[in-house]
């Protein structure tokens, strides 16, 4: 794999401070009445508050033996993004637990087994871990950007910050990728961490889907499984466009941007950002203006 660091001129890895009207949420199956595709996204926001923490302490660790200024200036942007993704996920646990969904008690779980795992793994495995998980991520959020319609059935607060979250995970898609280039190197090391991961987060998602289910009593039932089937493994199913992109991770000389979707960025900005864009635009009227004043003062002159 290259160790060329190709993140700085594509995007600007920048946390957005955000909200979400989650209290408008009162259906417990708030994904088009389906238990199934309700207790998957469940389970995944339950996750995310210790699994970033874990992703951050993993990159942070290695931040001492960075010289490359753009890449710290990156990695800072990925802790605030990450640690803003976790913030806003807590929040939605907590409405998940309101609705009956157990989210926190999952988080709770997680965040004990990350602890054990990271007594057992070195600091060169947690990193590769965190590499791979934010490939998983990242191919998981371009799916998304580019169907966004397979999210139409999904209560609009959550929606909103399902694409959030996955515009910002494509930002910063290649730091940790980069930072274990550059401090650790061992790509054999990663493609195995890889295949373990992704065994360990579909089973762990499962599990704690049927938990969910059991500790609510619902038996899913063939609706719910139909509906299941096809958004992961229907013509846009999720599981199924995602077997190419997943695959690119293999390759010798595989980066995360050699594919570059960072026009999903930008398209989210345009119908999804009115308040960064309008930041944006006095920022740019400032900047004219500050430019325009020494000419302005030249002509009086």
């Amino acid at each position: 794999m290259t160790t060329a660091k190709r993140t700085g001129d594509k995007v600007n890895i920048k946390p957005r401070k955000m909200s979400f009207p989650f209290e408008k949420m009162k259906a417990k199956y708030w994904f088009d009445n389906n238990s199934l595709l309700t207790t998957y996204f469940s389970a995944l926001s339950a996750t995310f508050p210790p699994g970033e923490q874990n992703f951050i302490d993993s990159v942070r660790h290695y931040r001492p033996q960075i010289n490359d200024k753009t890449l710290l200036e990156e990695i800072r942007g990925f802790i605030g993004q990450e640690g803003h993704h976790s913030q806003q996920h807590k929040i939605a646990n907590k409405k998940l637990d309101e609705l009956g969904l157990n989210a926190s008690r999952i988080e709770a779980h997680l965040k004990g087994d990350i602890e054990k795992l990271s007594k057992k793994l070195t600091p060169e495995q947690q990193l590769a871990s965190t590499v791979c998980m934010e490939h998983i991520t990242a191919i998981l959020a371009e799916h998304v950007l580019t169907h966004p319609k397979i999210l139409d059935a999904m209560h609009p607060a959550v929606r909103e910050l399902i694409m959030w979250h996955a515009v910002e995970e494509i930002e910063h898609k290649a730091v940790a990728f980069d930072v274990y280039q550059q401090c650790v190197g061992d790509d054999k090391l990663l493609r195995q961490v890889m295949v373990i991961n992704t065994l360990e987060f579909v089973t762990r998602i499962t599990c704690y889907q049927a938990a969910i289910l059991y500790w609510d009593r619902k038996l899913p039932n063939l609706r719910d499984v139909s509906g299941a089937a096809k958004f992961f493994f229907g013509k846009q199913g999720v599981y199924r466009k995602l077997a190419q992109p997943f695959k690119e991770f293999f390759r010798e000389d595989f980066h995360p941007w050699d594919h570059d979707n960072s026009g999903l960025i930008e398209q989210w900005k345009q119908t999804h950002a009115p308040q960064e864009q309008a930041e944006l635009a006095v920022a740019n009227l400032v900047a004219r203006r500050t430019a325009a004043e020494p000419q302005a003062v030249a002509a009086m002159a």
